[in-house]
């Protein structure tokens, strides 16, 4: 496997990028190639972050389907 096939454990998301109000996630049922897409703001607010910081952290989640995911708890907060 190499650097960029991003692994995510269970119960966790990696947000890649966001394109207009979606965020684009990495989880352990959604590779990179095929991220699941969620809406930005719903993960922004249950974060308790700005959407526009939401490229790039890493989230625990209490809830995964194969088309959607909820519950977002922000890991590594670096405001903590």
């Amino acid at each position: 496997m190499t650097r960029s096939a991003q692994t995510v454990p269970e119960g966790q998301a990696l947000v890649l990028l966001t394109v207009g109000d979606t965020a684009h996630l990495v989880t352990a049922q959604h590779p990179t190639t095929a991220p699941l897409h969620v809406p930005a703001a719903r993960i922004a607010q249950q974060a308790g972050l700005p959407s526009s910081e939401l490229a790039g952290r890493r989230f625990t989640i209490t809830r995964l389907t194969e088309d959607d995911a909820d519950g977002f708890t922000l890991l590594n907060d670096p405001r903590v």
